[in-house]
């Protein structure tokens, strides 16, 4: 007899095996663990985001007789628009020297993003406490937003300590100068995948007419490889 806690356990993360001859099973929101040909996966379903990582290998003299899966990623807004990391941006000047921080909110129901400034509790210099804002029933943030004022973006230990459950984080820095410095990373659960954004690139200017394009589409790294 299974024990219910086992029961709960695996209604809220099952194991799944990957289909050979059709298409894996759509999903709700939640996560699922799958297992395949070419290693084992963790899937991982919000309004905004649709993700499949693989987090392990099986051994290969095992011919499992499953079908073999792709890791990817998916978003469901399609585009940021530039012009709400500008605004991220502008606040993040103004409140010189200290740190702000603030989110991107996806809308289920409209598909759409909007900027929310966090209200600050405590800001300094080198960190910031705040309210989270309210949001409508059909809301949830999908970009979590913060400033390191003067100093570079970088993640630091309490980054890696606050960022444990599913969000795209981006840190901006040196907004002091004409072109800042950020990081951006898809945090899954304490599972951190770099990716790569317009102001770490070359170019010096970042055009604020048009949408920025889904992220990995942007070239933002797509290797298996996680920092855990």
């Amino acid at each position: 007899m299974i024990d219910s806690r086992d029961e709960a356990l695996q209604r809220a993360c099952p194991v799944l095996a990957a289909s050979l001859f059709g298409a894996l099973p759509a999903m709700e929101n939640g996560q699922r663990v799958i297992v395949a040909s070419n290693g084992v996966f963790l899937q991982v379903k919000r309004d905004w985001l649709d993700c499949i990582e693989r987090i392990g290998g099986t051994d290969v003299a095992l011919p499992l007789p499953y079908g073999g899966v792709t890791p990817s990623i998916q978003f469901t807004f399609g585009t940021i628009p530039v012009v709400l990391l500008e605004a991220f941006i502008a606040a993040g000047r103004a409140g010189l020297p200290n740190e702000i921080a603030g989110g991107l909110i996806y809308s289920a129901q409209r598909h759409t993003l909007r900027l929310a400034i966090y209200e600050s509790v405590r800001s300094t210099a080198h960190g910031i406490d705040y309210r989270l804002p309210h949001l409508a029933a059909d809301e949830s943030i999908a970009v979590d937003l913060h400033t390191h004022g003067l100093l570079p973006a970088f993640w630091s230990a309490t980054d890696d300590r606050d960022d444990r459950s599913v969000k795209v984080t981006g840190v901006f820095g040196n907004l002091d100068r004409e072109q800042p410095s950020a990081a951006f990373r898809l945090v899954v659960n304490g599972m951190y995948r770099p990716l790569a954004n317009p102001w770490e690139t070359a170019v010096q200017a970042v055009a604020t007419d048009v949408p920025w394009p889904t992220l990995d589409a942007l070239g933002f790294d797509v290797s298996e490889e996680w920092i855990i």
